[in-house]
């Protein structure tokens, strides 16, 4: 686990979903070369939306996707077709415009009862996984977001499932107020195995909680996004709404 951290700041959210893309296909060919594949988690949300667009769009002819495959970071229990559903934005926004093959889609079944979909998504990680066994790591990238809470894909602040060692994949009842309430998500151990993890955040309001992780402040550590430590560090992407000139990372005050 390597718990670096670094920090690139764009304009706009365009400008930095571009440049996430542009790192997705240099760091699939990377892997594609070394491994024959490329596993991705991705993330739900808004912010990734424009990414996954890009990516069906301005740079999906430089996509190898016969040799992708896609998992998810979480997925709330609904059916696919909900507007909440994590696998079924991705689907609209990119999977139904591009040449993926089906079996390279590894999603979530939130419409199965939770337990099963954990059980059922923890057995498809694991069988993949342990198939290619010479591996150090897990997924070759998994990308995040982070919630106003501090909370990233479906791990809540103070919630016991950021205790669990053995299970790769969990059950998560999200607080109150959060809705849907049922998650299904990957465990921390589960997300610091993959071997780079990049943050996508934007606007101003996730700016106190971006200095606050980066900045490394007494009881950072209650956020689960600061918890987030991939074998090869961390990138933040980070727009310019989310970040001001006053802190410097390479020597914070």
């Amino acid at each position: 686990m390597n718990d670096s951290r670094s920090l690139r700041i764009f304009q706009d959210l365009r400008l930095l979903s571009c440049a996430v893309a542009e790192e997705i296909i240099k760091l699939a060919g990377l892997a594609i070369n070394d491994m024959g594949f490329f596993s991705i988690g991705l993330s739900g949300g808004r912010t990734p939306i424009t990414l996954l667009g890009l990516l069906a769009t301005t740079y999906s002819n430089l996509v190898p996707w016969s040799k992708i495959h896609f998992f998810w970071g979480d997925e709330r229990c609904v059916p696919p077709d909900h507007p909440e559903s994590n696998f079924g934005t991705a689907l609209q926004t990119l999977i139904s415009k591009v040449p993926i093959p089906s079996q390279n889609i590894h999603r979530i079944f939130g419409e199965l009862e939770p337990s099963k979909a954990a059980d059922a998504y923890e057995k498809d990680l694991r069988d993949f996984f342990f198939s290619n066994s010479e591996r150090s790591y897990l997924l070759d990238l998994i990308l995040l977001g982070i919630g106003r809470d501090g909370h990233t894909a479906s791990l809540f602040p103070g919630d016991s499932v950021l205790q669990e060692q053995e299970r790769w994949v969990a059950v998560v009842s999200a607080p109150s107020g959060v809705t849907p309430q049922w998650r299904i998500t990957l465990t921390l151990p589960t997300i610091n195995a993959a071997s780079r993890a990049f943050f996508l955040v934007s606007g101003k309001e996730k700016q106190p909680l971006v200095h606050y992780i980066l900045e490394r402040r007494p009881n950072a550590s209650s956020f689960p996004a600061a918890l987030v430590a991939a074998k090869n560090g961390v990138t933040w992407f980070v727009d310019q709404a989310a970040w001001d000139s006053a802190f410097d990372p390479e020597n914070p005050s």
